[in-house]
């Protein structure tokens, strides 16, 4: 019996062995991202048989598995096994640099796919990555002994793979494949064959049972090479013509609030036990502010970003437009460095506003990168970590100070610095994942500065369990709120403060809680928010209706319709609401 197994892992054995793992390694990166997402909502399961059973096994899969088959290494490990004059180091060293280019396009693909829930572009990724990564790394503060351990665990990865990959094509193994394993291969081959001539281009989404690498990097430059045309044609006198607001004033300037919170998503309400704790506690904020009299209107609004790009979200929010890939970004940011874009802040400026940018993270921009921030959005006061006057215990992402210090202390700088309206612009980090430690809310915000050992252990979000991600993930949510509701409850001037997500949370929602971030307009003036509730907002913290009735670069056209309405002069014709804010010009195809 031994001999028997050592003769067939010699031969069949071996190969079948060497060629499932290397073919699953392929699919396990986006499996395993996407192994915790959550259930599948309620509502998407039906039995299978018959037609759609094999379907299912053969064509088309929801959900990610190891259980595929990659065209192009089938297709060369069947070339070894039936021509036997390609055997040799030449080939098996081309093959293994083959599988390497695509195990890392593979893993490219699901990092891209599971953080932004986008298509991989490589002129969008290039820029995003290039630029981010950097910064990711300095933020991490990783010792060099993890950068050491990283390149050796690569070199041996690698070395692992060649093993395999000779394992695989091994002469003598390939030459004793028993008839068997040449039918199956033979098999497999006629069935990629098939779907090729089927599906064609169709082969490169990840959810086909086939998949190929050529028709993924075919489909991938078609969309770069279209990207780059795009992204470069800003078309600047129609978004003028859109927000020349300069012939419409406001009477009435009370302060306003755009504070973004991170990772706020409608999630909350696609999971059952996060719908209930969610709305629970927004029952409970609502009675608060009531007390004070306080009110609010609701709506859900598609982000242009999912799990992450936070800057995309609220570009386009402040700008009127859809900024959602990092090279229309980078050109809207060098195009408005020497003139200034007609959005929001710059309105509000025209009209005596004081207009303020609060970033709180201890990770520090060159002096000559904070200038451009500046030049791009237009505030006139930034404050930064170092404005702030903090020595207490920092949290969550940069890291940061508590968002409950951070807004209150700016709130309280601009009082004593202006009697002019002024508008904030923040964006929390509390809830910024990885959720791992929380401040508390405290009833006196300045006692949080002072010197103190942090809340709770700090747990390395990759080896926290799926459960504990997301109990974390609704206390940093709770938190945001309920500090949130308290500064606005301590508010003794009229003001309105705009509440809004940038994008769904990473890792605890997956690509079917859909793209849709909660927006609350809260104000102590009611004839404001029938200006929003008209448009489709539903009076209080909560909606029932789960489609989106807003885009975030639709809300600035909104915004500013409902001021006018309310605050600006009567007899003034209102602005036009643009629900998909400026249409930027599609490219030609080039022939």
């Amino acid at each position: 019996m031994r001999a028997r197994i050592a003769r067939w892992l010699r031969t069949d054995g071996g190969f079948w062995l060497a060629f499932g793992a290397l073919n699953a390694l392929l699919f396990l990166p986006l499996y395993l991202l996407n192994r915790d997402a959550g259930p599948v909502p309620a509502g998407t399961e039906r039995t299978l048989a018959g037609v759609d059973l094999l379907r299912r096994l053969f064509v088309w899969r929801e959900g990610y598995d190891v259980f595929r088959l990659s065209l192009e290494f089938t297709l060369l490990a069947a070339l070894a096994v039936f021509v036997s004059r390609v055997r040799g180091r030449l080939y098996r060293t081309l093959f293994l640099l083959l599988y390497l280019f695509a195990l890392a396009y593979y893993i490219y693909e699901a990092a891209t796919l599971t953080i932004y829930n986008v298509e991989p572009v490589f002129y969008n990724q290039v820029h995003l990555y290039g630029k981010g990564l950097p910064f990711l790394l300095r933020h991490l503060h990783l010792p060099p002994l993890i950068y050491i351990g990283g390149a050796i665990g690569l070199i041996l990865g690698v070395a692992a793979l060649a093993f395999l990959v000779w394992s695989l094509l091994d002469d003598r193994r390939l030459a004793g494949l028993s008839i068997w394993s040449r039918w199956g291969v033979g098999v497999a081959t006629a069935f990629l064959l098939l779907n090729a001539a089927a599906y064609g281009a169709g082969l490169a989404n990840p959810h086909r049972v086939v998949s190929s690498l050529a028709a993924k990097v075919r489909e991938n430059v078609a969309a770069s090479v279209t990207l780059r045309a795009s992204a470069s044609r800003i078309d600047d006198p129609a978004i003028r013509a859109a927000y020349d607001y300069g012939g419409r004033r406001l009477v009435e300037r009370p302060d306003i609030y755009l504070i973004f919170v991170e990772s706020y998503g409608s999630v909350l309400y696609k999971r059952p036990d996060y719908r209930i704790l969610y709305t629970q506690l927004l029952d409970e904020l609502e009675d608060q502010l009531a007390a004070d009299g306080w009110r609010a209107a609701t709506a859900l609004s598609s982000s242009p970003t999912w799990g992450g790009g936070s800057w995309f979200a609220y570009t386009s929010t402040l700008f009127g437009l859809r900024v959602d890939n990092q090279p229309e970004y980078l050109a809207l940011f060098a195009k408005y460095q020497g003139e200034e874009y007609p959005d929001l802040g710059r309105y509000l400026k025209s009209q005596g506003y004081d207009y303020n940018w609060l970033t709180s993270i201890a990770t520090e921009l060159s002096e000559g990168e904070w200038l451009q921030y500046r030049r791009f959005y237009g505030a006139e006061h930034w404050y930064r970590h170092r404005d702030l006057n903090y020595t207490g215990a920092e949290y969550s992402w940069g890291p940061a100070p508590p968002d409950q210090y951070a807004l209150n202390y700016v709130r309280e700088a601009i009082r004593q610095r202006t009697d002019d309206p002024f508008l904030l612009f923040f964006i929390t980090q509390i809830s910024h994942y990885p959720w791992t430690d929380l401040p508390p809310v405290v009833d006196d915000w300045r006692t949080l500065n002072q010197l103190q050992a942090q809340t709770s252990e700090v747990v390395d979000p990759d080896v926290m369990s799926h459960d504990v991600r997301r109990r974390n993930y609704m206390r940093a949510i709770d938190y945001e709120l309920r500090f949130l509701v308290d500064a606005i409850r301590s508010e003794d001037e009229d003001a309105i403060f705009v509440l809004i997500g940038d994008h769904q949370p990473p890792r605890v929602s997956r690509r079917d809680d859909g793209w849709e971030t909660p927006v609350h307009i809260i104000s102590r003036d009611p004839r404001l928010l029938d200006q929003f509730v008209a448009a489709g907002f539903t009076p209080g913290l909560a909606v029932d209706d789960l489609e989106p009735d807003l885009r975030h670069e639709g809300f600035y056209s909104l915004f500013m319709r409902a001021l006018l309405a309310r605050y600006g002069e009567r007899n003034v014709a209102l602005p036009v609401y643009l629900p998909d804010g400026v249409i930027q010009p599609v490219p030609v195809a080039q022939h």
